[in-house]
């Protein structure tokens, strides 16, 4: 096998004779059909959920001819200005993976993991790993494990329970099972019923690994109210209650969120463009960006960290209109005209 034979990951993947899942690691964790990732790989379509100029994925391969190992590839490939793969760049990877392993793959042998390191690798945070191991392990249908039922007793018994006892490993396995738990009800009237008796740790444990997966309307108006509850911003509960589709309640929340001077903060911000640009029609994505203009002078940015959000916000498919259209609004706030300006002026440099 030949680096010049092979013109996609998906195909070398194909070649040495594996059976693949992706699963998108960019704003949302979300599972890739394999027709998809090839037409965003080579180009085609744009990858949905860009973060910081590049599409983030986990790759998951295994030959069941040979043995029940699955292996593990995490890859970012870096985007264009419009939001596609760099085919260079994607072909420079497939060069060091063909050279790096050839046709071991197929050979099920350990090197199938072990790539020499190289610019497009990258290790997810301890909280995305929690969350793509249990997506992983729900896809393949593999059993809970005896440590999720820990968070269940827990969740039903808080007083009888050592929360110390329960890995974050074990809330994600937890939460990416809920929607289908056969207790369903029962585990979210206790949550609702003894939200206050639990721990912080664990509740702000057990809202960040539901940052993916679909709320009932009842949880999700927990966390939401859990986001302002505390003398400050809940960062969990922002980012737990973030949605795959627009939310009307979400969105007012994030609208009134935005008008405090407490979410004048990087951290904040953050996790708002990151978890909530679903939420983004017009109102909240010009309040938004009056919010990090805002931050942006406060702490002497000179620009920088609003150009940023912007060119972070325009690669999102969904939002690249909107976002484009806002710079030119006249609608806008001094504030945010005094932005677009200066970045104006940057780009001319």
């Amino acid at each position: 096998m030949s680096a010049n034979s092979i013109n996609s990951i998906s195909e070398f993947l194909l070649h040495a004779g594996t059976e693949y899942l992706v699963f998108d690691l960019g704003r949302r964790l979300e599972p890739t059909d394999s027709q998809i990732f090839l037409e965003i790989e080579n180009g085609s379509a744009y990858a949905p959920y860009p973060r910081q100029q590049h599409a983030w994925f986990g790759i998951v391969f295994w030959n069941k001819n040979a043995s029940t190992q699955h292996y593990i590839w995490f890859v970012k490939l870096p985007l264009d200005e419009q939001g596609l793969v760099v085919a260079a760049a994607r072909n420079h990877f497939l060069e060091i993976i063909v050279d790096a392993l050839g046709q071991s793959v197929a050979e099920d042998t350990e090197n199938a993991q072990k790539l020499p390191d190289n610019p497009y690798s990258f290790v997810p945070n301890q909280s995305q790993l929690a969350q793509f191991n249990a997506l992983v392990k729900h896809t393949l249908a593999q059993p809970l494990s005896e440590e999720a039922q820990k968070v269940e007793a827990y969740i039903q018994a808080p007083q009888l329970v050592d929360w110390q006892q329960i890995s974050m490993q074990s809330v994600a396995d937890f939460a990416y099972r809920f929607s289908t738990h056969p207790k369903r009800d029962t585990l979210e009237n206790a949550i609702r019923n003894n939200v206050s008796l639990y721990s912080n740790v664990f509740l702000d444990t057990l809202m960040e690994m539901s940052e993916s997966v679909a709320l009932s309307e009842h949880l999700l108006a927990m966390y939401l109210n859990e986001i302002d509850k505390r003398s400050d911003i809940n960062l969990a509960a922002l980012r737990g209650s973030s949605e795959g589709s627009f939310n009307a309640l979400i969105n007012n929340k994030l609208l009134d969120l935005l008008k405090d001077e407490k979410s004048q903060r990087l951290d904040i911000l953050s996790v708002i463009a990151a978890r909530h640009f679903e939420q983004m029609e017009p109102l909240l994505l010009s309040a938004f960006l009056e919010q990090t203009a805002k931050v942006d002078e406060k702490e002497g940015h000179q620009g920088a960290l609003f150009a940023g959000f912007f060119s972070d916000l325009v690669q999102i498919p969904k939002l690249r209109r909107q976002v484009l259209t806002l710079l030119h609004s006249n609608a806008n706030s001094n504030v945010l005209s005094n932005a677009f300006q200066q970045l104006f002026a940057q780009a001319r440099k």
